[in-house]
């Protein structure tokens, strides 16, 4: 296959192929067996664990659901998949980031409030940046 084949499968639908093997043989489960929990055609989980084929976030959260995936994991298999960057995952892993970052975007926070976490996260910055990280 060519690297202008329409056909050959991407480095990360390869990657994310192999992990989504990985993390259905360490339960035990078979292709057949997540297709149907799934609700997909074992041929289309055949397809993305070879690399064959992209997924939808749909179909892969199915899978995901079916395979009962701790948040790391999760997170791994949408990076694997490109609907998440390395950066993003590592941010939604930290849990006292996500809230925060939940806080901020939640309408119910009062703009002040929002400000305020803000500006502590202006301070801690900037600390970070003198201690030179």
């Amino acid at each position: 296959m060519s690297a202008n084949d329409p056909s050959a499968s991407s480095p990360s639908e390869a990657n994310l192929g192999r992990l989504l093997t990985r993390l259905r043989t360490e339960r035990g489960l078979a292709q057949k067996q997540v297709a149907r929990l799934a609700d997909i055609d074992g041929s289309t989980l055949s397809r993305l664990e070879s690399g064959d084929r992209g997924v939808s976030k749909e179909v892969l959260d199915r899978i995901c659901s079916v395979l009962e995936l701790d948040r790391r994991e999760e997170l791994n298999v949408l990076v694997a998949a490109g609907f998440l960057t390395e950066d993003a995952a590592r941010f939604l892993l930290d849990e006292q980031l996500s809230h925060l970052a939940r806080l901020l975007s939640d309408p119910a926070t009062a703009p002040e409030d929002a400000v305020r976490l803000r500006q502590f996260l202006t301070l801690a910055l900037a600390y970070a940046e003198a201690r030179g990280y």
